[in-house]
């Protein structure tokens, strides 16, 4: 069974492309895909992994979980989307590092989808921004964190990256920039669902909603619409012309006040980040998608 784990990370996706997926599950299912909900999984795959992590086991649960999402018989892959799979979003960063917990977790997962054919899907977004949003995120605040701990400048996605490769070799691993999301949007839910519809999804010009002003959104859609693209490249080229007409710049506007940064200090970290994506489409079994 193919299984295609969708990461996150978090503040990037915000359960968007899942939602999408399930919005289509009719038409996916139809073709052996399967898209449940997280609260179906969510909590049993992370007390498995915790079991496994602990040295104790998880006996059968791999099978403990298709009856709990009530996967049909013939099912051909399943997605699973959710940050949570790696941790917790206050986990999700410490000092130095990205999911410094990662290790276990991904040995663990590793254990529990032994045998099966897994894909690893996970967008890292520009620590100039992660940051900021991760510091204002009230799961966050509410356990008192602080940006005083934080070496920014030591923050390397391919660190990460590497770690995933390490302790689960045998995954194929896709990463993306969630900067670049817009450009490559219908790519990835034909990528993660695993099928190529003969239309677009149902509902994936919502996502632009997040980006654009009012009425954005339906213009994009209906222009593809009229005016199928004939490749990648012309999608990329009207959305880009779409964007640079209907972008709402406030919606995209990250606060870095909570930071104390300057300018300066955002445009090293934006420099860093390009060389660690860099990095990135170096490290052996990745793929990193860009426009």
């Amino acid at each position: 069974m193919e299984i295609a784990l969708h990461l996150g990370a978090h503040l990037t996706d915000e359960t968007q492309l899942r939602d999408c997926l399930q919005a289509n599950r009719a038409t996916l299912a139809q073709q052996g895909v399967m898209v449940p909900r997280a609260r179906s999984y969510l909590n049993m795959i992370i007390e498995a992994a915790n079991h496994v992590a602990s040295g104790h086991g998880a006996p059968d649960a791999l099978n403990r979980i298709l009856q709990a999402i009530d996967a049909p018989a013939d099912a051909r892959r399943l997605v699973f989307s959710a940050p949570g799979l790696l941790s917790k979003l206050p986990d999700a960063m410490d000092g130095t590092r990205f999911y410094p917990g990662a290790e276990r977790r991904l040995a663990a997962l590793r254990h529990i989808f032994a045998g099966q054919d897994v894909e690893i899907f996970i967008a890292i977004r520009n620590p100039a921004s992660f940051v900021p949003a991760y510091l204002t995120a009230s799961r966050v605040q509410e356990k008192g964190g602080s940006g005083s701990e934080i070496v920014s400048e030591n923050l390397r996605w391919s660190e990460l990256i590497s770690e995933i490769r390490r302790v689960w070799p045998e995954a194929k691993v896709t990463v993306w920039c969630d900067e670049d999301t817009p450009f490559i949007w219908h790519r990835l839910l034909r990528l993660v669902s695993g099928i190529e519809p003969e239309h677009e999804f149902t509902g994936s010009f919502e996502w632009f909603k997040s980006v654009m002003v009012d009425g954005g959104a339906e213009k994009l859609a209906a222009y593809l619409d009229r005016s199928p693209p004939v490749d990648e490249a012309h999608r990329q080229r009207v959305i880009s012309v779409f964007l640079d007409k209907f972008c709402d710049e406030d919606k995209l506007e990250i606060d870095v006040s909570v930071t104390g940064w300057d300018e300066m200090r955002v445009d090293v970290l934006s420099e860093l980040y390009e060389e660690d994506t860099d990095t990135i489409s170096g490290v052996d079994g990745v793929t990193l998608l860009q426009p």
